[in-house]
């Protein structure tokens, strides 16, 4: 085939020189669409061989990050377009609410609290959480772990790394994962992760394996892949370190009295300061304490009072017009900790009220 060079010439000694400008930047255009994507491809290769560089200053084996990177593609556009639509911010409390709060996990959530009351007990006595919680973040996260998780965490986390919108963050859970696979557990092979790259039962981003993954059982691996124990210790070490407190629930759905939804957050009664990490939330902007909500007219889901404590409470509403409303307690922070969408949290909650008492 010819080169662009020689066209060039061979086209420089005919008599109609618009004509052949118009052909030889049609030609040369045809040369020049393709490098497009070879310069994007290109520019990929150059940022994954900057992330290799500083996975290497880690002090990480070099045969480690090579097979961290052996399976590394280009961006998936998949993953980006799942980071940029999470369910969380795309449906309606309604649709949200209604499909993770479902029948099947009701069902099987109650069986597996009758059958792993000795263990859930234990853990629950050794961290200060409430079994249901437990269970109720393992059927959001896996499906009680039966959820098959498929994606290369490594690939994952470079997709993400590389796209702009939290690219930092990711960057430093890609490096993380690398540091993992190094300390000799878990095996590469086991390391696949969500679309978001979170690994393992509870579904841990490597930063949170690092700080509170447990090793439960004692067998030397904080195994949140394989072992019950440790799936469940581990949760439970998440909720003690993010400051759970057993002496109360995660809220309780209620009735709000005639009053416009919105205008009851700025009625009477002083404010109070959100709870502990609660004010990192922007979506729970007014505490008051629980009696106030009560003096204001919000009531139990029945119609009853709330309880006689005294407490810091916010109000979560539903969708517009749906008059759903909940009141939550500082627990309720701590469940988004894991998730920070009010409507992850409250399905946790939810979902945790159906397994009250159902080893009993």
């Amino acid at each position: 085939m010819n080169s662009p060079r020689f066209i060039m010439t061979n086209l420089q000694a005919t008599p109609s020189r618009p004509l052949v400008y118009a052909l030889l930047a049609m030609i040369l255009g045809c040369f020049h669409s393709q490098p497009l994507h070879a310069q994007s491809d290109a520019a990929f290769e150059s940022w994954l061989a900057e992330l290799r560089e500083e996975a290497l200053a880690l002090g990480v084996k070099a045969e480690t990050v090579e097979l961290a990177f052996s399976e590394i593609t280009p961006p998936v556009q998949r993953i980006v377009n799942n980071d940029r639509s999470q369910p969380e911010t795309v449906q309606t409390y309604d649709d949200y609410l209604s499909r993770r709060v479902s029948e099947w996990k009701i069902i099987n959530g109650r069986e597996r609290m009758s059958s792993y009351e000795p263990l859930l007990g234990e853990v629950s006595r050794a961290y200060g959480v409430q079994p249901r919680f437990i269970l109720a973040i393992w059927g959001m996260e896996t499906n009680f772990g039966t959820f098959p998780i498929r994606e290369s965490a490594f690939n994952v986390l470079a997709t993400l790394s590389y796209d702009r919108r939290r690219a930092d963050f990711f960057r430093s859970q890609f490096l993380a994962a690398v540091e993992m696979l190094d300390s000799g557990f878990p095996a590469y092979e086991d390391m696949k992760s969500s679309w978001a790259g979170a690994m393992g039962q509870p579904q841990f981003i490597p930063t949170s394996y690092r700080r509170y993954a447990v090793d439960f059982d004692q067998d030397g691996r904080r195994d949140i892949w394989n072992s019950e124990a440790d799936v469940f210790a581990s949760i439970a070490n998440y909720f003690k370190q993010n400051g759970w407190s057993d002496d109360h629930t995660w809220g309780r759905p209620v009735q709000l009295p005639s009053t416009e939804e919105r205008l009851l957050l700025d009625l009477g009664g002083e404010n109070v300061a959100a709870p502990g990490r609660c004010s990192r939330y922007r979506s729970l902007p007014v505490w008051k304490d629980l009696q106030t909500w009560q003096a204001l007219g919000v009531r139990a889901a029945d119609g009853s009072n709330l309880p006689t404590r005294s407490i810091p409470a916010a109000l979560v509403f539903g969708d517009d017009g749906d008059g759903q409303a909940y009141v939550v307690y500082s627990n309720f922070c701590v469940l988004m900790s894991y998730n920070p969408a009010l409507k992850y949290a409250l399905s946790v909650g939810l979902l945790s009220d159906y397994y009250w008492g159902a080893a009993q």
